[in-house]
């Protein structure tokens, strides 16, 4: 039988292990992020909130470099998602969502000043209160690079809960209370549906579907033949012939009476003994980027039907005239040799996008962030100036992201690989910190934290409310639009879902879509510009 002296000292083998404790704290904070009430979860905080509790009990020392490293990976991460489409999105949608979005956060901004002038609160409590409203990790990024950690983490965790249910409660309340007036715009609209019909009438016996005038008068297409028990998609070089059982896809109305003149109603096409497939593409191709489903001609080129697109995790229907954004998802139907030239068509690998993540190319975007990052600008009254490691991957990232390629060095890598790398960063980041300041959240807790908790409320309520009267009633933005863009300006995904049971269109996820890459990075902005306004005020002293 040993003796107890010769046991191996597991606790403080284990302790010193900091890697191992790193990936045990994310690997549970993911975990617990994933959880879900109604669709509603912490996400990538959940690690922040484990690493808290691990801090508060164990207090293991935090290890500067991955901290530093995951700031760099997350903020260059989100700067080549946002590079594509950041600067052309001001002059795409500059006169209604990028304008919506700029109110919204020049509200916030203004409120979250006052209220934290005005009631004394800490500027480092403050910040970290906005962004737990704003329930925003870029603005709790932002945030601690100027104010002390503790601060900003206590003020994030407090508002946090408060703001995801102040949000998702407003947007409840006000579209039960607009319920008439979005049924209305939603009743106004010329949503597409579709029916089956045979084709009866030997007028169209063998006539091609571009030569028939009773599609193109009542803007009605042919997405599907049943023909010979084989389900076929349709182009405009194909002939229709007496028997065929066509699906249409228009107006209600209008389809009705092309149906009517074609033949009789039957039931939906059966998918049985199909030569079609189903596959999903990543737009990567950048010379289809900007450019709508109709101008692509995808239809007629490649006889396939796109039937669903997939933008920021969002699935919706689109339009013809939906404009293809890079990293979108299409989902087509069609032969798989027809699926195969699609693909390549709108995601080659050879135009300037890589497969997978490129090393050269990553240690490139690294370097220009960290050359960024340490500059040092002399400033005649502020002193010295410097974005730092986080501005400078920022920074790096938009413009990697943007051009694509600089020299032989891609700058766009496939979507997945993009999004792992930001949760990584993100993980490390808030695993580090959460060590840091457990300890130190629960010395905070006072009286003060119910204050707070109201301000929160206040935080993020006040600037959708004042976002969504100026986006409807003075830039005449459609209501369920209208909450997309402030969905997408505070970057609150699980509020969609709410705003889709009134309105299951495209509208609001594109919406959405077209302002969320601006959104992160201007969020980031304002925490910047606040911070300056309230040093600059004297608050928070």
């Amino acid at each position: 039988m040993p003796d107890a002296s010769d046991l191996v000292p597991l606790t403080f083998y284990f302790q010193k292990q900091d890697l191992l404790i790193t990936f045990l704290v994310i690997l549970l904070g993911i975990g617990f992020g994933n959880l879900r009430i109604k669709g509603v979860g912490f996400g990538a905080s959940g690690v922040l909130i484990v690493a808290m509790v691990f801090g508060y009990v164990f207090a293991p020392e935090p290890v500067r470099i991955l901290q530093n490293l995951g700031i760099v990976l997350f903020l260059l991460s989100v700067g080549l998602e946002a590079g594509p489409t950041f600067f052309r999105a001001f002059k795409q949608y500059g006169r209604k969502f990028i304008a919506n979005v700029l109110a919204l956060l020049g509200i916030a901004a203004v409120n979250t000043v006052a209220i934290i002038a005005l009631s004394g609160v800490p500027i480092g409590i403050g910040l970290g209160l906005f962004a737990g409203a704003f329930t925003s990790s870029p603005a709790l990024v932002s945030a601690l690079q100027f104010s002390p950690e503790s601060e900003v983490i206590f003020g994030y965790g407090v508002a946090y809960p408060f703001g995801l249910m102040g949000v998702i409660l407003f947007i409840s309340v006000a579209m039960q209370v607009l319920r008439p007036r979005m049924e209305a715009e939603v009743a106004a609209r010329s949503q597409l549906s579709a029916a089956t019909y045979r084709v009866d009438n030997p007028d169209f016996d063998g006539v091609l579907l571009r030569d028939i005038e009773l599609f193109t008068d009542h803007n009605v297409v042919v997405s599907g033949i049943l023909r010979e028990r084989t389900l076929r998609t349709a182009s405009g070089s194909t002939a229709l012939l007496k028997g065929d059982v066509v699906r249409l896809e228009g107006r209600k109305a209008d389809i009705e009476t092309v149906g009517e003149k074609l033949g009789s109603a039957v039931e939906d096409i059966p998918s049985e003994d199909s030569e079609l497939d189903t596959r999903s593409i990543v737009v990567e191709n950048t010379s289809v980027l900007n450019r709508s489903i109709s101008d692509l001609g995808l239809r007629l080129l490649f006889n396939v039907a796109v039937t669903r697109v997939v933008r920021n995790n969002v699935e919706f229907v689109p339009r013809h005239d939906l404009e293809l954004a890079f990293g979108d998802v299409v989902v087509a139907v069609g032969t798989p040799y027809q699926l195969d030239q699609l693909e390549m068509y709108l995601g080659h690998e050879h135009q300037a996008v890589a497969r997978r993540v490129d090393i050269g190319s990553l240690g490139a975007t690294l370097f220009l962030a960290f050359a960024i990052g340490g500059i040092v600008v002399p400033m005649p009254v502020l002193g010295n100036f410097s974005l730092g490691i986080a501005g400078g991957a920022l920074i790096s990232g938009l413009v990697f992201g943007h051009f694509g390629k600089i020299g032989n060095f891609i700058g766009r890598f496939p979507r997945n690989a993009t999004a792992v790398l930001k949760e990584l960063g993100l993980a490390l980041f808030f695993a580090q910190l959460g060590f840091e300041t457990g300890q130190s959240f629960v010395e905070f807790l006072d009286f003060d934290a119910i204050f707070y908790a109201a301000y929160a409320v206040l935080l993020a309520v006040v600037p959708m409310a004042g976002s969504f009267l100026a986006g409807h009633y003075l830039l005449r933005i459609p209501v369920s639009e209208c909450f997309g863009v402030i969905c997408g300006g505070m970057t609150f995904t699980p509020g969609l879902d709410v705003i889709r049971q009134m309105d299951s269109s495209e509208r609001p996820v594109v919406a959405y879509s077209s302002v969320y890459p601006v959104a992160l990075i201007l969020i980031i902005a304002v925490v910047q510009g606040m911070n300056l306004a309230l040093v600059a005020l004297g608050a928070g002293g």
